[in-house]
């Protein structure tokens, strides 16, 4: 890592931490709701405290940023990686809304499948934020989310076999789909901070 002449505003890992942390309860959040149909709108209204609580670490990491002289990356990349766990927050509340608007009470094993790979995205994400200040060993995570995010892709292609196979009936074959192309963005919005974070990597190697 380059040796800097000047001292950086630590707090921003801390405050990436958080984010990743609570980002890492609201999908666990979602996956109770999933895997239990009863008191789903309780359920969903934790997610929407998670997704609210996302924003204002997302606020703060914003506010921090446009206050501080010195940072320990582009603000530019402090910018795109704060809003890029936010979108991750968004999606996940996304899913949850809509499985209970749409009134779902039995879920296909593809979108438990989905969201459990998500959730050991987070997981791994929450240990490239552990890692940030000291950039050691972030390429092997980045590869490990790009290879998670892979597998998630084969599930969504699953569950559209499944869904078009003929045997559901066509107004579920709509509901489900919309939520399976949820969840896949909310993958896809990993990979996104993965791709944010191995640009910090190389710049900073």
């Amino acid at each position: 890592m380059k040796f800097r002449l000047m001292p950086t505003n630590r707090e921003f890992f801390d405050d990436f931490s958080a984010a990743a942390a609570n980002l890492a309860h609201c999908v666990q959040l979602l996956q109770q709701l999933l895997a239990d149909a009863d008191d789903r709108e309780a359920r969903h209204q934790a997610v929407k405290a998670a997704e609210r609580k996302g924003d204002a670490y997302t606020h703060t990491i914003l506010e921090r940023l446009d206050s501080s002289f010195v940072t320990p990356f582009d603000p530019e990349d402090i910018h795109r990686l704060a809003e890029a766990v936010d979108d991750v927050v968004d999606d996940v509340y996304h899913v949850s809304e809509m499985v209970v608007l749409m009134g779902i009470t039995q879920v296909i094993p593809e979108l438990g499948r989905q969201v459990d790979v998500l959730d050991r995205m987070v997981t791994v994400l929450i240990e490239i934020f552990d890692r940030l200040e000291s950039m050691r060993g972030l390429r092997e995570l980045v590869d490990e989310l790009h290879r998670l995010e892979t597998e998630g892709d084969g599930i969504y292609r699953e569950a559209m076999v499944r869904l078009f196979a003929g045997d559901i009936d066509p107004l579920d074959v709509i509901k489900w789909k919309d939520v399976c192309e949820s969840m896949e963005e909310a993958l896809d919005r990993v990979e996104d901070v993965s791709d944010i974070i191995g640009s910090i990597v190389v710049k900073h190697a």
